[in-house]
């Protein structure tokens, strides 16, 4: 059985196999419900999803959740460096197009930027976990899955430490300069 940090880990991962699957139905996938698809365990959360059970234990969530680390502590087992990085790229697309859009209107939601400038750098701090202190880019071995080897292959310079570091670096000073431009009141 697969096993996830946290329930957020576990959705990132199963949008992650069924985007990657041709033969996966193009529909967005479940999203874990208590009671529906999520069912208690003595310590840990199992997720029915369609990428296959997914165990999430409480301890591992908990901690997640104590510190602020999104996606769980320590380097994913379930999701490369590769595929973090091809996640922090799509959460930055969708900031920078509600960015772009954003005003600062009455009717509009500015967590819709912040979340996805956020999220892109979560991800992208979860593909620098991956990199051993001395190195320039993150080891092949650390790229387990076929989407993440193809993505690598298509862009080389992916799981570099320049680019990786770069990327963390713009996410989070568009994210401060978003703030700063529209200061909650």
């Amino acid at each position: 059985m697969l096993t996830a940090r946290t329930l957020i880990e576990a959705q990132t991962y199963v949008s992650l196999v069924t985007a990657a699957d041709p033969e996966a139905p193009a529909v967005v996938p479940a999203r874990p419900e208590p009671g529906v698809n999520v069912t208690d365990g003595p310590d840990a959360w199992v997720f029915a999803s369609p990428a296959g059970e997914i165990t999430i234990p409480y301890a591992s969530e908990r901690a997640a959740t104590t510190i602020g680390a999104r996606f769980g502590l320590g380097k994913s087992q379930l999701i490369d460096a590769a595929q973090w990085a091809i996640v922090s790229a799509s959460f930055a697309r969708r900031a920078l197009d509600a960015d772009m859009a954003y005003t600062g209107a009455p009717d509009q939601d500015r967590n819709v930027v912040e979340l996805n400038w956020e999220f892109a750098a979560d991800a992208v701090s979860e593909a620098i976990k991956f990199l051993a202190d001395d190195a320039d880019e993150v080891p092949d071995a650390e790229i387990w899955s076929e989407y993440g080897r193809a993505a690598k292959a298509r862009h080389p310079h992916l799981v570099s430490r320049a680019k990786l570091t770069d990327d963390l670096e713009y996410y989070r000073g568009t994210l401060e300069d978003f703030r700063a431009l529209y200061k909650r009141s």
